[in-house]
């Protein structure tokens, strides 16, 4: 059974014209999850469950299990009273999470010349907006998704990455990167 709080991500691609893909990551939150991302109470969010305009939404046991398109639940419109006010939401900038293959090659070859060094370089990269942040071990506090593109890499070379909305934080890091 689906527990409070609990984020399930299921990603979908489909299929259409001229096979180009088109990829949707769909989330499943609870209410207040919901109600957060929205900027609205849980006591209204329930509300308007009840009235059946969140698309999408359903009931399992005592709990809503509520699909998030875009990181924001969908509400239906109705024709009277005032605009709504949680479309003006933005969008968290998605973290960018990879492995650097040179510096698992440098740290290789210190290890041949002393293999009870300890100072090794940190190998994993977190890129957040403009900022770039280096760890040995990092934590992500939430869903992420791992996409391999060797087709198409990022800017920095990598054909392997983790993306995700959630905040990132790094455990241990003992070093810097050389230049």
């Amino acid at each position: 059974m689906l527990k409070f709080g609990l984020t399930i991500i299921i990603t979908l691609i489909l299929n259409y014209r001229n096979s180009k893909e088109l990829e949707a990551i769909i989330m499943f939150v609870g209410t207040t999850e919901a109600a957060e991302c929205l900027g609205i109470s849980g006591t209204r969010l329930r509300v308007l469950l009840k009235e059946g305009r969140v698309q999408g939404a359903y009931k399992s046991g005592k709990i809503w299990i509520i699909p998030l398109y875009n990181a924001v639940p969908v509400i239906a419109k109705r024709a009277r009273g005032p605009k709504p006010r949680w479309k003006t939401k933005r969008v968290p900038a998605k973290s960018i999470i990879h492995v650097n293959r040179d510096l698992i090659r440098q740290n290789g070859d210190l290890l041949k010349q002393d293999k009870d060094r300890t100072d090794l370089y940190p190998v994993i990269a977190v890129k957040h907006c403009q900022q770039n942040m280096y760890g040995h071990e990092i934590a992500i506090n939430g869903p992420c998704r791992i996409t391999y593109r060797p087709d198409a890499p990022k800017c920095f070379g990598a054909t392997v990455w983790i993306e995700t909305l959630s905040s990132v934080d790094i455990v241990r890091s003992d070093m810097a990167v050389p230049k």
